[in-house]
């Protein structure tokens, strides 16, 4: 590989024009607006940043689409392909040009404008902030991965000061540092993403406007002259960003006269070590090396299934290929697997989610996958009913389902996934999987566990439990308290879409609660699952602010009908609805939710 180095300026050129492709291995753009921030930070301060990975051919691949609207031809002769450093050059060609990026959701191409600012009156020096809190195991963070970067997750476990992460894309790994929203702030102080906080703030300006236009067009609008006492200090930090476009270097290594399966594995290698992406994401590259061409299949199945209000990515899609292509959950033997073998097995992916769809939506009352605690979940459906009827008999439909809601709430894979879903996938070919699949469940959370008024106590709408309450809702075919509307994600129309609502109005119990409890046992309290109603948009905004010892009375004259609580397990006693009584309304509802999971579970088996 050859070394060199280019300006951003360059790279953002060659991008645009189309000098510098993507292969058809590379995953979408995905990055968030504080990977974009910590970028330019890092750009700012002139700290490294990664270097790019290039691949020369004259034989063109496979190619993803590109991320904005232009109409440059492809070049003649040879061909550049991004290999690393596709979502770097992607937020800084959005950055630099102020063209929109575009994400292909479903059927819809949305464009999306990297609209960052730079605070010019940032500090000289970070400042201090308090000490971090102690982090608990089930806490969502941001925590540090093998690359350096920090990413979304929940602590599973801690031991020795060290936290097991699961990943909210479904990665694990011990990390020994997290960080939360202090950390965050202090990130804050330099850029941001536009918000309305700083949108109309005089010493926040916007990046793209600066590099468009220079030092003296943003000193203009500011209104800053050589009188100024901060002339100095803000016209030298607007130049140390805007000179980073020319004088900010990217180290570049080009691999030359390497064929696409070799070059996957030098992809794959880099990556693995360096750059964070998912195991699907590096199968994609095999997948694809194997078989050109199927990202185009497996991008127009994923459209298929958000038609039908299922959102599952082409990476959960590659993880059912490989699960049923080699039997286990681990990538590590896909490179042994046949093109043949591997268009096969999505035959069989495909089969397998169809079935699995339909027999969420129409047995296990769940509409979307909006509400699903984990898409690894689906898997064992998906790999079983590809070959095998799911719901041949009514023992076995009900065992799948009593096997997936306990699944779901006991977190079955919220840690050491790979080897549970291994473990779960090892019992499919039994006679009854799905008792085997229980037993599993009860190995880490104790035989026929059942679900307590205790375990909704200080839960979120992240925890399985929401979902369930969802299940239980749909089962009971509950109906918005003001409107009368079934609750559903088919709901059609965008008044008739479902939101959660406080049945006790959020800002009034924080008045309530602000003398009594501190800010986060206040805030959690408050959002608190116990205290969360399902209900349509327009239920929502008819509700407003009352108070449930006002609007209750009002639903029942309304209805005639007290069952519309009971529905949702939302106690109508007058007695429990003032905001002295919230903790006993809470203890309630609390009982009421579990005792209908238990009784619903009961039944199944």
């Amino acid at each position: 590989m050859e070394p060199t180095n280019r300006k951003i300026q360059s790279l953002v050129d060659m991008f645009m024009h189309r000098e510098l492709l993507l292969p058809e291995m590379q995953r979408k753009y995905v990055w968030r607006a504080s990977q974009i921030r910590d970028l330019l930070d890092s750009i700012y301060r002139d700290y490294p940043s990664g270097s790019i990975l290039i691949w020369e051919t004259d034989n063109l691949p496979e190619l993803k689409t590109h991320s904005f609207n232009i109409t440059s031809q492809l070049p003649i002769g040879k061909k550049l392909l991004l290999l690393d450093g596709q979502q770097r050059i992607t937020s800084l060609a959005s950055i630099v040009t102020g063209a929109p990026i575009r994400i292909k959701e479903g059927t819809k191409i949305k464009e999306k404008l990297v609209d960052l600012y730079f605070n010019v009156d940032h500090p000289d020096e970070a400042v201090a902030f308090k000490e971090i809190p102690d982090f608990e195991v089930g806490d969502f963070v941001e925590a540090k991965w093998t690359d350096g970067e920090f990413y979304p997750g929940k602590i599973a476990s801690i031991e020795d000061n060290i936290f097991f992460i699961t990943y909210d894309d479904g990665a694990e790994e011990w990390s020994d540092e997290v960080r939360d929203l202090s950390e965050e702030y202090k990130k804050q102080l330099y850029f941001q993403i536009v918000n309305k906080k700083i949108e109309n703030k005089p010493y926040w300006v916007s990046v793209t406007k600066l590099f468009k236009e220079g030092v003296g067009s943003i000193l203009k609008d500011m209104k800053i002259g050589y009188d100024n006492s901060n002339f100095e200090k803000f016209n030298n930090r607007l130049n140390q960003l805007y000179s980073r476009k020319d004088n900010y270097l990217y180290p570049l290594q080009i691999i030359r006269n390497k064929h696409y399966n070799e070059v996957t594995e030098i992809f794959i290698r880099v990556n693995s070590s360096g750059t964070r992406l998912r195991g699907s994401d590096l199968a994609i590259a095999q997948i694809t090396s194997a078989w050109p061409g199927s990202m185009k299949l497996f991008e127009e199945f994923v459209d298929s299934s958000i038609d039908n209000n299922y959102y599952l990515d082409e990476n959960f899609l590659v993880r059912c290929i490989v699960c049923i292509a080699t039997k286990q959950a681990k990538f590590n033997n896909l490179g042994k697997v046949t093109s043949d073998r591997l268009k096969n097995s999505w035959e069989l992916t495909k089969k397998g989610v169809e079935n699995t769809i339909n027999f969420l939506k129409n047995v296990a009352f769940v509409d979307s996958s909006a509400l699903l605690p984990s898409q690894i979940l689906l898997i064992p459906l998906v790999v079983y009913s590809s070959t095998q009827d799911i719901s041949k008999t009514p023992y076995i439909e009900r065992g799948f389902l009593y096997w997936f809601y306990n699944a779901a709430i006991w977190g079955r894979y919220s840690a050491s996934m790979e080897s549970r879903l291994s473990q779960d996938l090892a019992t499919l070919s039994n006679k009854e999987p799905y008792l085997l699949l229980v037993d599993n469940v009860w190995q880490n959370v104790g035989k026929d566990r059942q679900v307590t008024p205790d375990d909704f106590k200080g839960k979120t709408i992240n925890n399985p439990l929401f979902f369930m309450m969802y299940v239980m809702a749909r089962k009971n075919h509950a109906r918005d308290l003001e409107t009368g509307n079934t609750i559903s994600y088919n709901n059609f129309g965008a008044n008739n879409q479902i939101e959660y609502d406080h049945i006790f109005p959020k800002s009034k119990l924080e008045e309530y609660f602000k003398n009594k409890l501190d800010n986060l046992e206040r805030k959690k309290y408050i959002n608190d699952i116990r205290n969360i109603a399902f209900m349509t948009k327009k239920g929502n905004i008819i509700k407003t602010n009352d108070d449930p010892i006002i609007y209750f009375p009002k639903i029942f004259d309304k209805y005639k009908e007290g069952d519309y609580f009971n529905r949702q397990q939302i106690p109508f006693d007058l007695d429990l609805l003032s905001y002295d009584n919230y903790p006993r309304f809470m203890d309630k509802r609390a009982e009421l939710l579990a005792n209908e999971v238990n009784g619903y579970l009961g039944n199944l088996l």
